[in-house]
This record gives structure tokens, sequence and C-alpha cells, in this order.
């Protein structure tokens, strides 16, 4: 790809961006929940400034050990208003690929959001993607990469009955969560059914509240306190699985 070719062919379009009114602790659930290494702030829609991970997640360490409710206290000491970058500039959706390695170079930032006129975000773009870019051409929009293992997603052709597979029935599924923890206990799988098997358990249980609480935030109006609750069973499902794969940062005790 040529450096003339406009910044909108590399921006990554599906941006999560947050309010400046919303709380700190909130910032820091995005980057848990998602992988993403900058968040823009807005107010009242337009871009206000930016947040990058390897600040927000040193907050956490000025909390100190004792705290039992690390988010308030972040929430009560600091807000996004404090700890975002600004000024920040946006870069223009036509704005070409060199121009926008320049401006990221003079800023002397690995990221920088791409707005409209109105200063609305519709994108943003780091200085990963202008390297894979000139090296290897536009991602192909609705492509995504290859995961080994992992298996083909079902397409519109597929039937019905090889996209879905029928929930067992309660007492189908407690006998084989008993079977999965004796073959487990008793180290008796050596192909590994019953440990998976725990560890879907666990995954399903965490999900399930998360979905649960989604259902009632859409359906309450989105409320303050249903949302603080979202955020919180998200939250924990991460923790979970942080603590399944031997990826957890702190050692201490789930909620």
């Amino acid at each position: 790809m040529r450096p003339d070719e406009p910044v909108s062919r590399i921006m990554t379009e599906a941006v999560v961006a947050i309010d400046v009114s919303r709380p700190v602790s909130e910032a820091l659930d995005c980057f848990f929940q998602y992988p993403i290494h900058h968040l823009p702030v807005v107010r009242d829609g337009k871009l206000a400034g930016m947040l990058g991970a390897a600040d927000v997640m040193k907050l956490e360490y000025f909390v100190p050990k004792a705290t039992a409710d690390r988010s308030r206290y972040l929430d009560e000491r600091l807000t996004i208003e404090q700890v975002m970058r600004k000024p920040v500039v946006g870069l223009r959706p036509n704005m070409s690929i060199g121009d926008a390695a320049e401006r990221l170079i003079d800023q002397g930032v690995h990221a920088a959001p791409v707005v409209d006129e109105a200063d609305h975000v519709l994108g943003i773009v780091t200085t990963t993607d202008i390297m894979r870019s000139l090296l290897h051409g536009p991602p192909r929009r609705g492509d995504l990469p290859a995961t080994r293992g992992a298996q083909s997603p079902p397409t519109e052709t597929a039937s019905d009955e090889s996209q879905h597979h029928r929930k067992p029935t309660d007492p189908e599924y407690a006998t084989a969560l008993r079977t999965a923890e004796m073959l487990h206990v008793e180290a008796r799988d050596p192909r590994h059914l019953g440990k998976s098997m725990l560890y879907l358990d666990e995954r399903r249980r965490y999900l399930e509240k998360v979905l649960e609480l989604a259902d009632r935030f859409l359906l309450t109006g989105q409320d303050e306190q249903t949302h603080a609750l979202l955020l919180k069973a998200i939250h924990a499902a991460k923790r979970a699985e942080e603590y399944a794969t031997g990826k957890a940062r702190v050692p201490f005790p789930l909620e």
C-alpha cells in the first residue's frame, strides 16, 4: 500500500470509547474487557482526550493492598479528566497514511483517533496499523485471522443441525458433570475430557451471570446500579479466566 492512501482504509472502525464523566474504575474495566491499548475519551460525543493502557493500569498500584474496594478508592480520588492525555490531535479519514505517520511521530504517540469534521470518533489508527499496511496492504474487511485448531464458523448455507447442538437436560448435565469430576479427581482422564468439562462449566456459570445482567441492563433503561453490577460480573469472569490460564496478575480471591 502506498503512503498516499487515506487512513480510512487501515483504521479500526469498531472503537471502544468512554465518556469523560464515567468513573476511573470503568476505564480500567475497558482495558481488562477488550484487547485494546488506547481508549478515546469523549465529551458530548466529541473527542476530548486519550487514555493509554500503561498509564491507566499503573493506577492500581497506588491503591493500598489492604483496601477492600479498590474501584471505590480510585473513583473517590481521581477522575478521567485528571488522568487522560489532552489535548489530543485527531486525524481526518482522508488524511494520507504518510501524513498520519508524521503526525504520530511529531506528537510522540503510538495511536491517534480518526474523527469527522464535528470531532466525532470514527476509528483509531496505530503505528502497528501503519507499518502493517505498508508491508502487507490494508486488512480485508470482515476477514478474521485463522486460528490454528479452531473450528470454522458456520455459514448461511450450513444446516441448523451442523450449527447448533441441543442442550442436555438438567439430569443429563448433572450426570456429565459428576463423571467429569470423577475422571479428573481419579486421574483417569487421558484425553482431558473431564478437565475440559469442568473448565467449561465454570466459564458457563460466569458468562450466564453476565448475560443475565446484560439483559436486565437493556430492559431497565440502563440504570446505574445494573450497569455497575454488569461491569462487576464481566470483571469477575475475566479474573476467573486469568486464574484458569495461570495469567492472574495478583493473587487475590475472586469476588
